[in-house]
């Protein structure tokens, strides 16, 4: 038997919101909500509306979904770098990370030798 699964923009909380509503207007507006809540979710779900009959929605659904990404890319850059509050504490407690010699000449003394048996 082979399971079938639902289309990934069902995992997106506004779906049933999108499914319901008749109105252009609060279409637009869920769209701009999409944006400012959304999360990586939205996407198949954005992607799907660009596909609707109305030019107005699908023009919206597109820039949404591009806006979308780019926040999402920045919210992900944010995470990696070192949060302020981090560097506050180093100060006050007086801890400093690590220096660290880029330029270690560091001698294993291996021989080839170990090349040589066969």
């Amino acid at each position: 038997m082979e399971v079938q699964l639902l289309p990934d923009y069902y995992r997106s909380i506004f779906h049933q919101l999108f499914v319901f509503t008749t109105d252009e207007n609060c279409k637009m507006i869920l769209l701009d909500q999409i944006l400012e809540l959304g999360d990586a979710k939205e996407i198949p779900l954005l992607e799907e509306l660009e596909n609707m009959e109305s030019l107005e929605v699908s023009k919206k659904a597109y820039d949404v979904r591009c806006l979308l990404i780019e926040r999402l890319r920045l919210e992900e850059m944010e995470r990696e770098k070192l949060p302020m509050n981090l560097c506050f504490l180093y100060e006050e407690f007086d801890i400093y990370p690590p220096k660290t010699n880029l330029d270690l000449d560091i001698d294993f003394e291996l021989s080839l030798e170990i090349l040589s048996n066969e």
